[in-house]
């Protein structure tokens, strides 16, 4: 799975557009890790707190490269991501750090 993980990162660093059968395994592999990290960051200086934005700017750079995606799985990682913000928001204090930033 390691080496797997390592060629999509070099073809989404590319610019190559990568095969839904090989891009939503990983995509979905990154946002439950970042939903998981979320869920017990305290505050939004933890440090699971940055990984999990950091899985979130990674996911919304690395969807538009995975080609060939059905409706449903795009409705379902679009979802996913929609699903890691809010639990990023609701982490004790996040909006009120992103209101003053």
């Amino acid at each position: 799975m390691k080496l797997l993980h390592s060629i999509f990162l070099l073809a989404v660093a590319a610019g190559i557009g990568v095969p839904a059968m090989l891009g939503v395994p990983m995509v979905n592999t990154e946002l439950d890790r970042g939903i998981a990290m979320a869920n017990v960051a305290a505050t939004p200086q933890s440090v699971f707190y940055a990984q999990a934005e950091q899985v979130y700017v990674r996911v919304k750079a690395v969807l538009p490269n995975i080609s060939g995606l059905s409706w449903a799985e795009h409705n379902a990682l679009n979802t996913k991501v929609t699903d890691l913000r809010m639990a990023l928001e609701l982490v004790p204090g996040a909006m009120q750090t992103r209101l003053r930033g």
